[in-house]
């Protein structure tokens, strides 16, 4: 019979914690989504209703694997019945978290739909002419492509459009939004800014935030401006934000991601407790070794060692 899973110290302590915000300093393979998932069902456990519980993963992957655990947990300590009663809790993607909220909160949006890249692409492929998209200079394909990537520093900033406007990329861009708009259409990275910007309605503001009290968001070093705008929003009191990340393993910052979150976090957000899962339970001692030597390369990262917990095989 196979012994059953017991938590670290470290993983402990994250479960345990209560009364103000949470950092999780998680390095690779220390168990981050055990901890996270056995904090969940502690928190429903003392009586924490599903509603006020809300969990970002990056990934769909990621909150698959979450939600499997976070429900075996609770069937565990409530029984199997009482899984009845965690659909109002959300785990999933912030894209999907902002989504729901949109089509739930804010009427105008209840019949958009979401353009993936290659959809999106092949829309401004047909608007090309209309979008004054040859203004750039470019080739075909070519304008699309850096039309595009500029237009995610525009959402990913929360940058004002207007500020740009009278350029030649700006006066596509306004031209892009306003198609956008009339054909009912939403990329993911309006989601987030259109989210950001409903939240300052006091209405939906009170809808949104009104039943929320712990808010926990995973891969947090990958989070860009407008996604932590969006955390900073729904964590105003009493809602206790809980972030697990690493900042060794920041790998978005194409996409805007901004590490320095991670970094200043117990600033910005106050009373902040600090929690390292430091133990590798998957690798070997050697390869530990070697990572923590590049990992010590890297300018201006928070002070943290990965520890074996594998017993060396020579």
């Amino acid at each position: 019979m196979a012994k059953a899973f017991e938590p670290s110290k470290e993983q402990e302590k994250v479960i345990a914690h209560r009364g103000g915000h949470l950092q999780v300093i998680a390095c690779a393979g220390a168990g981050k989504t055990e901890a996270i998932s056995r904090r969940v069902s502690s928190l429903v456990e003392e009586g924490v209703e599903p509603a006020q519980i809300v969990a970002f993963t990056f990934t769909e992957r990621a909150a698959a694997a979450l939600k499997t655990r976070i429900t075996k947990r609770i069937a565990e300590s409530k029984g199997q019945a009482f899984l009845d009663r965690l659909g109002p809790m959300f785990v999933g993607t912030i894209h999907a978290y902002c989504l729901r909220m949109l089509q739930l909160h804010v009427p105008e949006f209840g019949i958009f739909d979401i353009l993936d890249e290659n959809r999106l692409a092949g829309l401004l492929s047909r608007e090309y002419r209309r979008l004054k998209l040859d203004s750039l200079g470019l080739r075909h394909w070519r304008s699309i492509v850096e039309f595009l990537r500029n237009a995610d520093v525009v959402e990913n900033e929360l940058l004002d459009p207007q500020r740009i406007k009278g350029t030649p990329f700006g006066d596509c861009y306004v031209a892009y939004r306003q198609m956008l708009l009339r054909y009912h259409f939403l990329t993911y990275g309006l989601l987030i800014s259109e989210a950001v910007k409903a939240l300052a309605r006091p209405e939906v503001f009170e809808r949104v935030h009104g039943p929320l009290r712990h808010l926990i968001v995973d891969e947090y070093q990958d989070i860009n401006p407008a996604q932590e705008e969006l955390i900073k929003r729904l964590a105003k009191p009493p809602v206790h934000v809980c972030v697990v990340a690493d900042d060794d393993q920041a790998i978005y910052q194409w996409r805007g991601s901004d590490v320095s979150n991670m970094k200043e976090f117990t600033k910005r957000y106050k009373p902040t407790t600090s929690h390292p899962l430091s133990t590798n339970r998957r690798s070997l001692p050697k390869i530990i070794a070697t990572a923590n030597g590049f990992a010590e390369s890297i300018p201006g990262r928070l002070p943290k060692k990965i520890k074996p917990d594998r017993a060396a095989r020579f």
